[in-house]
């Protein structure tokens, strides 16, 4: 697979020949792999990490895809390694089946993900050239560090580290739900180890327990979170308050921004969290200058239909349509308090690294570890409730999160107990 070069922020290069720099240049990390799953919450996380280790000259991001339509959408919780083998078998037969029909001249319709992905395309190929990379240039270029995020990475991440240990650092984010001795480092949120707390275990069956992920304390090599990582800091917000100034430097003060994400597995709703939503709004406009609204491209149409009924021809709110360009960092930037609903641990992660207020709503329809995610924020001061008796143009402040530089600070630590270092 071609790899995909990443955007670089401005270069932190202290300008030193690398010659003169202590200890050679095998022991100076100045490159990083990504390995995404095409997933942006993923990816960026992964992203934001490299980039607060300063990593700014050579970002190289690979692509684990999971095949996808059919029989692959029943099976979706296999690993991605099962669901390549089986297209490629899916495939074969595809071709063995055109072949033996081709003398009746009988029409094939296609399948609905437009086609096979054979093996050779995807994992067992990045695996190889990164690998062979990162040996080869070693040398030359030092060691390579690599930063992976999500389920379907977690194994081209582990055979990456098997096979060039001595000349990688292999970081996985997110729980891998698998032996965590195969990656030199871990950052999780801290909520993923909810099941292992009195509370969890109380509501789990005693018969069940054995087979929740994690079942041990983190190990030394775990770096817990609060949130999620992500490429937000004071940077990049006031060069987004550059970049938007035009669009939003006059709206009314104060501007409310509200994220709306979509439902998932421990945080269900439905119209019912919309009309919820509407209502506080409404409530609350009184004190609002203005409103801007972005739904994501997984919520519901029962959902949106709500927010569009209610919302769409008020002059005071604006509702993002999804056309380009994406306002989201201008939202950042600009807005005055933030309004996000429960489902999305990232998109609060990032609203809190502002200081500003941000408020969620939802939370009563979450469950077990994103639950305890809300409550963490609560309890540091980071989030209210959004009731719809807010003024929002009462500010209120807290130390913004920050666990991608405290992250970033406990990679350059392990690698400096390796003997490595970050080019700085």
């Amino acid at each position: 697979m071609r790899p995909i070069l990443l955007p670089d922020p401005p270069s932190l290069s202290s300008g030193v020949p690398e010659i003169f720099e202590q200890g050679g240049p095998q022991n100076v990390v100045r490159r990083a792999v990504v390995i995404g799953n095409g997933f942006p919450g993923s990816e960026n996380q992964s992203i934001g990490l490299a980039r607060a280790l300063g990593l700014a000259e050579n970002h190289l991001l690979y692509r684990v895809t999971r095949p996808k339509g059919g029989i692959h959408e029943w099976l979706h919780w296999l690993p991605v390694g099962f669901h390549k083998k089986l297209e490629f078998i899916l495939r074969h037969l595809y071709l063995y089946s055109r072949l033996m029909l081709s003398s009746k001249q009988t029409k094939y319709i296609s399948s609905e993900n437009g086609g096979s992905v054979g093996l050779s395309s995807i994992l067992e190929a990045d695996v190889k050239e990164i690998v062979t990379m990162a040996r080869e240039t070693y040398e030359k270029d030092g060691p390579l560090v690599v930063i992976a995020c999500g389920r379907d990475t977690v194994s081209i991440a582990s055979s990456i580290r098997r096979l060039a240990s001595e000349n990688v650092f292999v970081v996985q984010i997110q729980h891998p739900r698998s032996h965590l001795n195969r990656f030199d480092m871990v950052i999780t949120p801290r909520h993923d180890y909810y099941p292992l707390t009195p509370e969890a275990q109380e509501q789990v069956p005693r018969f069940l327990r054995s087979w929740i992920t994690p079942r041990e304390p983190p190990q030394d090599h775990v770096v817990l979170t609060t949130g999620a990582l992500h490429g937000i800091d004071y940077a990049t917000l006031r060069k987004s308050a550059s970049a938007w100034h035009d669009e939003f430097a006059a709206l009314p003060k104060p501007l409310v921004v509200v994220n709306i994400g979509w439902p998932r597995r421990n945080c269900r709703y439905g119209a019912d969290l919309a009309k919820q939503l509407t209502d506080a709004i409404l409530s609350v406009l009184d004190s609002c200058g203005s409103v801007r609204i972005a739904l994501s491209y997984k919520t519901p149409e029962k959902v949106s239909r709500v927010i569009f009924k209610e919302l769409g021809d008020n002059p005071k709110v604006y509702i993002w349509n999804g056309q380009e360009p994406n306002p989201y960092m201008g939202h950042l930037a600009w807005g005055d308090a933030f309004v996000v609903t429960a489902d999305s641990v990232s998109l609060i992660s990032e609203a809190c690294s502002t200081g500003k207020p941000v408020y969620v709503i939802g939370g009563d329809h979450c469950k077990w570890k994103i639950a305890d995610f809300h409550k963490s924020l609560r309890e540091r001061g980071v989030v209210r409730p959004f009731t719809g008796f807010e003024d929002m143009s009462e500010s209120w402040s807290y130390p913004p999160l920050s666990d991608t530089a405290e992250a970033a600070m406990r990679v350059r630590s392990a690698l400096a107990a390796r003997g490595w270092s970050l080019r700085s």
